[in-house]
């Protein structure tokens, strides 16, 4: 159990904020699916990530670009978005292998 991690403890650590409010990074691995094509199974991993968030000031960001907001029902569709190197990335938590290092048990 040394090296393992529940997965409520890595949606808790994603969470995170440092002192002034900013995302803590993280390191992720995870596997991908396709659920069109029934295909999948590439192991994905990211250093540096962080959890998408909501903005400190709501509305604010989407005043300038005159569009609605979305509700992803992360809740409901199991997933979460993380900002990494190579953009925003969509991601199911179920299918989470490792986080900072620690296999993750569901």
């Amino acid at each position: 159990m040394q090296n393992q991690i529940f997965l409520k403890e890595v949606l808790k650590e994603m969470k995170k904020l440092d002192s002034n409010k900013n995302p803590i990074p993280f390191s992720i691995s995870f596997r991908t699916y396709n659920q069109q094509n029934k295909s999948g199974g590439r192991l994905v991993s990211y250093d540096n990530a962080t959890l998408m968030q909501a903005p400190p000031e709501p509305g604010a960001m989407r005043l300038s670009q005159n569009i609605d907001f979305k509700n992803p029902n992360h809740w409901e569709n199991h997933t979460r978005n993380i900002k990494t190197n190579f953009g925003i990335k969509k991601i199911n938590i179920f299918f989470i292998t490792k986080f900072n290092g620690l296999e993750v048990v569901i």
